[in-house]
């Protein structure tokens, strides 16, 4: 999940070069994920039901929770 706040935060770039148009298509996360990322980090983690189905629809649809690569 911190992969995913990162990414929320615009602050991995090199996802955002390889998933950006990807990222576009599928539209911006809603305002309940990025007004407080610790609460959806928190809710992810110990009860993704808490998110709603809206935001969880968001969140399969993208890779955004895909861990980092850690290959060179």
């Amino acid at each position: 999940m911190e992969a995913a706040a990162c990414r929320l935060r615009g602050a991995d770039e090199e996802f955002w070069r390889a998933e950006g148009d990807w990222m576009t298509r599928i539209g911006p996360a809603s305002a309940a994920v990025t007004a407080d990322l610790e609460t959806p980090r928190e809710l992810l983690l110990e009860s993704p039901w808490g998110l709603g189905a809206e935001n969880l629809d968001w969140f399969a649809w993208n890779s955004i929770l895909r861990p980092r690569c850690t290959q060179a």
